[in-house]
This record gives C-alpha cells, structure tokens and sequence, in this order.
C-alpha cells in the first residue's frame, strides 16, 4: 500500500490531479462499456469504482446507465469527486475505504480499478487485494483493472526519466515535474514528484518520493487465477484509438462460479 505519508497528488493538490492528468474519460468508459457488455453486463449493473480518486469514471459510468459506487482512501480525491458529483445530473455515490477491506458480500457485478494496484508493493498485498475484489464480486461478475508493465514501463522510463508539465488552473499557473528512477531487480519504480503553485501571495511547493511496482502479464495471470477469476483477456487500453497507456497491461477476467 502507499506511504503513510500523504502523496500531495492525494492530499493539499487532490484539487489538481484532473489539471496534471488529462485522460479521454468518454471514449475509455464508452470502452469499458463495451467490455463489460461482452462478458453479460447490462448497463443498469452495479459497479465498484475501486481506486476512484476525483470521480471522473465513475461519473461517466454512472451517466452510461451503470449503478455506481466509488471508493477511495483520500478523503481529499473524494471532496473532489462529491464536488463534481454535485455539479453533474448522474448519481453516483462516493465512499471512504480501504480495498483490502471490502465487505464480502458478494453484491457487486464488476469491479473496476485503474492503476492503484502499482501501489501494492508486496506480494501478500497484491494477492490479498485481489480476493478483496473477488469477495466483493458475484459469482460471474467481472474484473476489469489496468496496472504498469515493467518492460514497456523501463524501457519509457529510461529514454525520458523526467516529466514536466504546466497548466492554468483557477488557483494560478501551476508547474508539476516528475523525476523516476528504475530499480530493475524488484521492477520497482521509485517517483520523485513536485508541485508549484504560483499565486499573488507567492509560490507553494510540495515534494514527495514515492514507489510503484510494475507488474508482468505471467505475474497477473498467476495472482487473478489464485484470486478465483477465470477467462482472463489483455488490452493495451480500455478503448480503441486512444493514445499515452503504452506502458499499461488492461486486463479483464470473470469470477468463477465453482
């Protein structure tokens, strides 16, 4: 799991993340849709957003026709998510939790979780998440999950180590740098990250290092399969045609009914 120290992204910049990290929201969810209307779900289904940060998915989802709860850690990303949710004529609902604590009652028929699962640094942690969202899951209900691919992961990370980005944002100009180092033996990424917030009354910054651990397809396979998930399929990303998840191992499998 992460730090206990807060990352600024989940902390004092929650407010920022959407700024700093544009996705194409629509077309990745009209993609999860299709996804999930492959393996039997209609669109009136009960999904968990787990991991679900400001809410942009599970929003989305919710606007497709789906019964969506989101859960989160940060109380920050879901101030952001509530906020948005305010603003928006879907219904969503928006919980505090913590994914190795889901309730086994097998009420959900599909699971989504984008990128948290890098988080897990340990393989009792990554094992014990994937029976959380077993638990959480009916029997047959569904798994879709992105994570970071090593390989791809290193050989990007290692022709451009360092990131930077700047956005206007209605707080003032706002610059974000990221600096990665590889650590090749464990697949592990360690991430140094900084904010600057330009304002009249001077800058804020935040610094913060962080680890992630990429995953491998044969590592994945082996977890979902002694998790209980069955008729596992990779992607690249949620939907056809869009670009920037190259380092990314989309995966979707089913939870057996036996």
């Amino acid at each position: 799991m992460p730090t206990a120290t807060p990352r600024p992204f989940y902390g004092e910049f929650a407010w920022a993340y959407d700024y700093l990290i544009p996705r194409p929201v629509a077309a990745e969810c009209t993609g999860i849709v299709t996804t999930l209307a492959r393996r039997g779900l209609a669109l009136d289904a009960a999904v968990l957003d787990a991991g679900c940060g400001t809410g942009r998915y599970a929003l989305e989802l919710a606007r497709l026709g789906y019964r969506v709860t989101g859960i989160d850690c940060s109380p920050e990303l879901l101030a952001e998510a509530r906020r948005a949710a305010e603003g928006s004529t879907t219904r969503a609902r928006f919980v505090l939790g913590d994914l190795l604590a889901l309730p086994a009652a097998a009420a959900c028929d599909a699971v989504l979780c984008r990128g948290v699962l890098n988080d897990f640094l340990e393989d009792a942690g990554r094992d014990a998440v994937l029976r959380s969202f077993a638990g959480a899951l009916r029997a047959g209900g569904v798994l879709l999950l992105d994570v970071r691919d090593w390989e791809a992961t290193a050989a990007m990370r290692s022709r451009q180590p360092e990131a930077m980005r700047q956005v206007q944002t209605p707080r003032g100009p706002l610059a974000f740098r990221t600096v990665t180092r590889l650590d090749a033996a464990t697949q592990r990424i360690v991430i140094a990250e900084t904010h600057v917030l330009a304002t009249a009354a001077g800058e804020r910054e935040a610094h913060f290092e962080f680890t992630m651990r990429c995953w491998s397809r044969g590592e994945l396979a082996g977890r979902l399969d002694r998790a209980g998930f069955a008729a596992i399929e990779y992607a690249t990303d949620y939907a056809a045609g869009t670009a920037g998840r190259a380092d990314r191992i989309v995966a979707v499998a089913t939870k057996r009914t036996g």
